[in-house]
């Protein structure tokens, strides 16, 4: 029983690790650390 929990959750954690460093999710997280970057400098100036 613990052993197949350990490979249920080995597989689940390798397939959200392949999905995360899939392209577009890089982008897609790029981008939005860009616009966090963005308006704290926006803040900083006004």
């Amino acid at each position: 029983m613990i052993d197949a929990m350990i490979a249920y959750s080995t597989g689940m954690l390798d397939a959200i690790a392949v999905f995360l460093s899939s392209e577009p999710i890089i982008y897609l997280f790029g981008l939005v650390c860009l616009a966090l970057v963005v308006k704290v400098v926006k803040d900083i100036i006004k």
